[in-house]
C-alpha cells in the first residue's frame, strides 16, 4: 500500500523545520548532564560514574545526529532516502551517513547494555577484582563496541547500482514523487532488504536479550536477603529504581517508532507522514534521557537545583538585605534628626 497526501508532513522539510531547532535546546542540556555527571557525581556513585557519562555520551550523539548532523528522510519500508544536515554541508556520502546512523543505535544500545553489566558485576558477584576477571569483562564489552560499529558494513559496502535502485524505489513506491527521488541525494541502500532484516534484527534481539538477563538477575538479587547490610540494600535498590526509570522512560519514546517502521517492512505499506513523525520522535530519546538522568538520580538532581536556584536565592536575599539595610539607615537618620530638633 502506498500512501501520499500531499500535505507538509511528507516533506522533506518537516523534520528539519522541527530538528534543527530541537538541537539549540538540546545542546545545553546535554553539556549540562555531561557537566554533573563528571563533577557532581558523589564518592558513593564513583564506581558507576563514567560508565553513566559513557551512556549519556552515546544517547546524546544520537539525539544530535538526527537533529542536527544528519537529519533523516527515509522513505520506509525501502532502504532508501537522504539527509539533511551539517555532515552534507561537510560533503560527507550518504551511503557512511546511513552508516553511521544504525551505528549510533547500536551504540547507545550497547551502552545500556554495558551499564547493566557493570551493575551486575557490582551488585550481584560483588564485584570480585581479578586481572583474569577485568579481562574477560573488558573483551566482552569491548567486542560488543566493535560489533556496534562493524555489523552494518556488509550493507554499507555493498549498495545496488542506483540508477536501478531508483527504478527499483519507483516501482515499490508509485505514489511518491518523482522529484524526491531525483534529489541529488537520495541514495538506495538496498534493493534486497532481507540480509539488513537479519543484520539488524540479529543486533536488536541479542543485545535486547542480554540487557533483560542482566536486567533480570539483579531484580531476583535485589529481591532476595543476600544485601549484606539493610542499609547497603536500600542504597543499591534505590539507584537501580532510579537507573530503571532513567532507561525506561527513553525507551518508551524509541520503541513506538522502531515497532512502526518494523511493521512497514513486514507489511510493505508505505506511509511518509508516519515516516517522518517516527522518526521526528526517535530524536527526543536523548534530551528525555538527559533530563530524566537529571531528575531521578538525587545527587544530581540537588546539583542542578543547587547550581541554579542558588544563585537566584543568593540574589533575592541580596536585594533584600540592602533594601532592610537602607530602611534601616533611613529610620535611623530620621531618628536622629527629631532627637536633635
Amino acid at each position: 500500500m502506498c500512501t501520499w497526501r500531499n500535505s507538509s508532513y511528507e516533506l522533506d522539510t518537516f523534520a528539519p523545520s522541527i530538528l534543527h531547532k530541537l538541537a539549540f535546546l538540546e545542546v545545553p542540556i546535554h553539556l549540562l548532564a555531561a557537566y554533573v555527571v563528571v563533577f557532581k557525581t558523589p564518592a558513593r556513585m564513583e564506581a558507576v560514574k563514567w560508565m553513566m557519562f559513557t551512556m549519556h555520551i552515546c544517547g546524546a550523539y544520537l539525539d544530535l545526529f538526527l537533529s542536527a548532523l544528519s537529519t533523516q528522510y527515509m522513505l520506509f519500508p525501502v532502504a532508501a532516502g537522504y539527509a539533511h544536515g551539517l555532515y552534507n554541508y561537510l560533503g560527507v556520502a550518504e551511503r557512511w551517513q546511513g552508516y553511521m546512523y544504525v551505528s549510533a543505535i547500536c551504540l547507545a544500545g550497547v551502552s545500556i547494555l554495558g551499564f547493566f553489566e557493570s551493575r551486575f558485576n557490582a551488585v550481584v558477584k560483588g564485584n570480585r577484582r581479578s586481572f583474569l576477571n577485568e579481562k574477560r569483562r573488558l573483551l566482552y564489552i569491548g567486542g560488543h563496541y566493535i560489533y556496534a560499529f562493524t555489523f552494518i558494513l556488509p550493507t554499507t559496502f555493498t549498495p545496488p547500482e542506483q540508477n536501478y535502485g531508483k527504478l527499483f524505489v519507483k516501482e515499490m513506491l508509485p505514489c511518491v514523487p518523482q522529484e524526491i527521488i531525483d534529489n541529488p541525494n537520495f541514495f538506495v541502500y538496498a534493493t534486497d532488504t532481507t540480509m539488513l532484516t537479519w543484520i539488524i534484527g540479529i543486533a536488536s534481539v541479542t543485545i535486547t536479550s542480554e540487557c533483560i538477563y542482566y536486567f533480570t538477575r539483579i531484580v531476583i538479587y535485589l529481591s532476595s536477603t543476600k544485601a549484606k547490610s539493610q542499609k547497603t540494600y536500600k542504597l543499591q535498590l534505590h539507584f537501580f529504581i532510579a537507573l530503571t526509570v532513567q532507561i525506561s522512560i527513553p525507551l518508551a519514546v524509541v520503541i513506538g517508532p522502531v515497532g512502526y517502521i518494523v511493521y512497514t517492512f513486514v507489511t510493505e505499506n508505505y506511509d511518509q507522514a508516519l515516516n517522518n513523525i517516527s522518526l521526528n520522535t526517535m530524536a527526543f530519546h536523548g534530551l528525555i534521557s538527559s533530563a530524566v538522568m537529571l531528575a531521578v538520580h538525587k545527587p544530581y538532581r540537588e546539583a542542578v537545583l543547587q547550581m541554579f536556584c542558588y544563585s537566584y536565592f543568593h540574589k533575592k536575599l541580596h536585594r533584600n538585605s540592602v533594601h532592610t539595610d537602607t530602611i534601616v539607615v533611613v529610620s535611623n537618620h530620621r531618628a536622629y534628626l527629631s532627637s536633635h530638633s
